[in-house]
């Protein structure tokens, strides 16, 4: 079965008859079309983040989507059957099925920000075979968002380097003030890389704002409801046309909060574990925050 988006034709393969190793490199190469890092795509590997510029592909998050789409297009299986989850009819289950074309559950893509973790969603969802020496070697979610956020930093404590040695008289003490601040800044987050406790805390934190704000949004779909019971018998048209207007928009806001709240809890509960490749990861963008912070200290910073 192949499908076609204008001149590329793409051959559906079984992902049972695939190794994972194959597959990444099918879903690379897959999302080319979305990449605007020529570098990054061209050296990506299983921990290569889809979105960034500075270490990802460069693909931006409206494009998600289209890569979820892009991964459907290349793969087949069995599991595509959906089954609604027992007591909400919104969510749904996949289940064993006619040999078809790859499903992905709503909402899973916001998890799937580099190649391996796409693989491990497609292993979690059951449409190829687990496989744990590959998922050894595929950083969580939560240290992709943590070291990307230390290069992020760094960055910009570069951009700010670069530019203090151009000023003269005040407009040097001001600039050496903000390298200074950033510095400190970037000083703090390479301890905070260095405690996985810490970090876990920190991102925790982070949790809990999200659900308090979801659960605020949650209250005031609760106060629509409870409004549009009580015009149920009205016989006033204009007043219901609003409020199911607000119900609309409220529950927009829910769904965009529940996606947020699922990525900040994922964070949440694994950043307090690293395995090796991850730890890997975290020395070597610890190593660049502290070089670049000495190198700021040596300006005055």
């Amino acid at each position: 079965m192949a499908f076609r988006r204008r001149e590329t034709v793409i051959e559906t393969t079984d992902l049972n008859t695939i190794s994972p190793e194959e597959a990444e490199k099918r879903i690379i190469a897959g999302v080319k079309k979305y990449a605007t890092n020529e570098t990054n795509w061209g050296k990506a590997d299983a921990n290569t983040p889809y979105l960034g510029h500075i270490i990802g592909i460069g693909i931006e998050s409206s494009n998600l989507a289209d890569i979820t789409m892009s991964i459907e297009r290349q793969f087949l299986t069995r599991k595509t059957t959906r089954v609604p989850v027992t007591g909400d009819s919104t969510e749904f289950r996949l289940e064993d099925g006619e040999l078809g074309k790859l499903r992905i559950l709503d909402g899973q893509d916001a998890l799937a920000a580099t190649p391996g973790l796409s693989i491990k969603m497609l292993m979690d969802l059951g449409h190829m075979p687990q496989n744990l020496p590959y998922l050894d070697k595929v950083v969580s979610f939560a240290y992709i968002t943590a070291v990307g956020d230390g290069y992020r930093m760094n960055d910009a404590l570069q951009k700010v380097l670069a530019k203090v040695g151009k000023f003269t008289g005040a407009e040097r003490k001001e600039a050496v003030a903000n390298l200074k601040a950033m510095a400190e800044q970037t000083k703090a987050y390479e301890a905070l890389l260095a405690d996985p406790a810490a970090l876990a805390a920190a991102r925790k934190k982070t949790y809990d704002n999200d659900k308090a704000a979801y659960d605020t949004l949650a209250r005031e779909l609760n106060v629509v409801h409870d409004k549009l019971k009580g015009l149920t018998s009205s016989n006033d048209p204009a007043a219901i046309a609003r409020l199911r207007a607000e119900e609309a928009e409220v529950k927009t806001r829910l769904r965009m909060s529940a996606a947020k709240l699922r990525v900040s809890q994922e964070v949440a509960n694994a950043a307090g574990r690293r395995s090796p490749v991850e730890e890997a990861q975290v020395q070597q963008i610890r190593k660049l925050l502290a070089q670049s912070v000495r190198l700021a200290a040596s300006h005055g910073a």
